[in-house]
């Protein structure tokens, strides 16, 4: 059967990435091409102190958790549950979540995105945090790319080349606006969703040198929470385009659909095929362009992402 060798899908693409080196790849110009990495969500579990100190005008007095979360319910800080609280946003999207662990007395967490949390706490977040816990440790953390200005078209054919669940949504016009990989309680799921489409349901604006946005979300739990960085970098190396696969027959290109849409075919494919179809997944990881800059600017932006991770936990060096 004849093969259908694919040195370029998409030249336009190689061109806007191919930028000069005068020019920032990250710079607000309209219509170019920007990957921006940011810590979008994180969980923070520890030992609560059993007496915290605080203050109201000039008076100080110790209190206990529970108490302190009660003197600081207010239009924003809500009550969640008999322990448990949240901050949430005009839109009633979830800002913070406080908790004591239910069944493990003296254990708390805190879940909250670190971009949105300073609009909410007139104090410093991370002090707070520190006030809370002893030994605060990462449980999750999100790390996301913002894609932007690359059109939509590259982007939805975007798959992770892995046998893993995978749930898909499109809005009115048919269009894929959210695609998750993985499952909610498995320690990596990964989104990619139509940014620029959920800032205009918020009616929130939008930079003008802004055309299209998309994000690349990893959330990472337990574990892989503190191994971010190579979570980041081996999730991207399944993160391709099959129109990138070079040499495929027809046949094998109609397996290759089957098994990125239901993992569950993978099962069904021979132990030597597997061999085979692994071989030409990698094929698109090297010569997908899009993929091999979000890992070049991720190398770039990784320090950043350190620092910020280990002020959040204070003394506390978060693993590379």
């Amino acid at each position: 059967m004849s093969k259908s060798k694919l040195v370029n899908p998409y030249d336009e693409l190689v061109r806007s990435l191919a930028v000069p080196s005068n020019r920032r790849p990250d710079s607000q110009v309209l219509g170019m091409p920007q990957f921006l990495w940011s810590v979008d969500r994180i969980t923070v579990v520890g030992n609560l102190k059993e007496k915290i100190w605080y203050q109201n005008g000039i008076n100080v007095f110790e209190v206990d958790f529970r108490q302190l979360m009660r003197l600081n319910e207010n239009a924003y800080v809500k009550p969640a549950g008999i322990d448990s609280w949240k901050i949430v946003d005009r839109f009633g999207e979830n800002i913070c979540f406080i908790e004591i662990v239910k069944f493990r007395e003296g254990l708390g967490r805190i879940d909250f995105n670190p971009n949105k949390i300073s609009k909410f706490l007139a104090g410093d977040m991370k002090t707070f945090i520190h006030r809370l816990f002893i030994n605060p440790h990462f449980s999750r953390a999100d790390i996301a790319c913002d894609i932007i200005n690359i059109k939509n078209e590259f982007i939805r054919d975007y798959r992770i080349f892995e046998p893993v669940k995978s749930h898909f949504i499109y809005g009115k016009n048919g269009l894929l606006e959210t695609a998750y990989w993985g499952s909610r309680s498995s320690e990596r799921q990964i989104r990619l969703y139509n940014k620029y489409v959920e800032q205009r349901f918020k009616k929130q604006e939008i930079p003008e040198h802004i055309e299209t946005w998309w994000r690349f979300e990893l959330q990472l739990r337990r574990s892989k929470a503190n191994d971010w960085a190579n979570m980041v970098i081996e999730s991207l190396s399944k993160f391709n385009n099959p129109k990138f696969i070079t040499e495929a027959s027809n046949r094998e290109r109609l397996v290759i659909k089957a098994i990125i849409a239901d993992s569950s075919c993978w099962d069904l494919v021979s132990v030597n095929s597997k061999t085979k179809y692994k071989k030409l997944f990698n094929s698109a990881n090297d010569n997908d362009i899009l993929t091999q800059y979000m890992i070049e600017i991720f190398k770039l932006q990784q320090g950043k992402l350190k620092e910020e991770l280990d002020t959040w936990l204070r003394g506390y060096d978060v693993s590379e």
